[in-house]
């Protein structure tokens, strides 16, 4: 491509036709524009207009972004069209976001392009923006795009949105609640489950007693459950029957403890094929804590891994950071 510098005031048609604009001519006429015979008269009305002609194999920045949003768009997401060199892609389902940070770094070491993600391991719902990509310049060659096209191809997918599993889930609580607390806790329990899609299989209240545990965690096998929410288990004492009768079970404890704050009270096992995750109290289900970041992993892949767990500690300061980090539940 090659930058040419323009008089306004002795401009023709032939000096603009084809040329792309790198500057603003006010808001009418925006930096990226394609110039034509159209254009001419407003052209004129100023001093000295900086173009770029596009040689052989370059790009516009619009069919450059174009390109580079579809090589970044896998499955569960969907791009939308250049708006001043930059596309957004849209989740088109609920999930969990995972990015390959490595990829990106390398698309955006490539120069004049950028992929800019939401955290990974964050949960969107449907139509979220998870992604977007901007061409810097009004134009690039188009072996950049090709560069960054082979990248994505070859190491990809960049960004996924991996959808969440209608996980049977089995709900046991050992706290004492009075009937307005209790009604809360469901409501918030069947929320919060109704977001990733579950099958609430039951909501028990039971003693906190190894006997009625037991019996509870019995009933979830039994149940087929793929998942176990644990409320009211002591994240410090460990005679504390959740963890006592789980491996009485033929369970194993897999992580104790969240490397978050507020909410490093989390607990994490398995049973059978069923994930068991605990919290401090029912009310860890009424508001946004460690385990709505955990959740997600959960759903999405089906599964109880204490290294999704652990790898929350990046970003585990939830106090002080944004609200957005936690799923959307509405």
């Amino acid at each position: 491509m090659r930058a040419v510098r323009l008089d306004g005031g002795s401009l023709s048609a032939g000096d603009i036709k084809g040329r792309v604009l790198v500057h603003d001519l006010g808001p009418d006429l925006r930096k990226g524009t394609i110039l034509g015979e159209d254009h001419l008269d407003r052209a004129r009305q100023f001093g000295e207009i900086h173009v770029v002609e596009l040689e052989a194999g370059d790009l516009h920045e619009d069919e450059a972004a174009r390109r580079l949003a579809a090589a970044l768009a896998a499955p569960g997401l969907k791009a939308t069209p250049p708006v001043q060199s930059q596309a957004r892609l849209l989740a088109r389902r609920r999930g969990l976001v995972r990015v390959r940070s490595e990829v990106v770094d390398a698309i955006n070491a490539l120069g004049s392009v950028s992929v800019f993600t939401l955290m990974d391991g964050q949960a969107v719902g449907d139509g979220e923006e998870v992604a977007g990509c901007k061409v810097t310049p009004v134009a690039v060659p188009g072996r950049l795009i090709e560069e960054a096209e082979r990248i994505c191809l070859e190491r990809g997918p960049v960004i996924e949105v991996l959808p969440f599993r209608p996980l049977k889930t089995f709900v046991v609580a050992t706290e004492r609640l009075k009937p307005k607390a209790r009604d809360l806790f469901r409501s918030a329990v069947t929320a919060k489950l109704g977001w990733y899609g579950a099958d609430l299989l039951a909501v028990r209240e039971v003693a906190r007693t190894g006997e009625a545990v037991a019996a509870a965690y019995r009933e979830a096998i039994a149940g087929g459950a793929d998942l176990v929410l644990f409320a009211g288990a002591s994240a410090i004492d460990p005679l504390d029957p959740a963890y006592a009768e789980l491996n009485h079970a033929g369970g194993e404890l897999l992580q104790l403890g969240a490397p978050m704050h507020p909410g490093s009270m989390l607990w994490l096992g398995r049973l059978g094929k069923a994930a068991v995750v605990g919290v401090a109290s029912c009310a860890g289900f009424g508001r946004n804590s460690s385990l709505d970041l955990l959740l997600p992993f959960v759903f999405a892949y089906g599964r109880a891994d204490a290294g999704d767990l652990r790898r929350l500690g990046h970003g585990g300061l939830i106090e002080a950071a944004a609200g957005r980090r936690f799923p959307p539940y509405t």
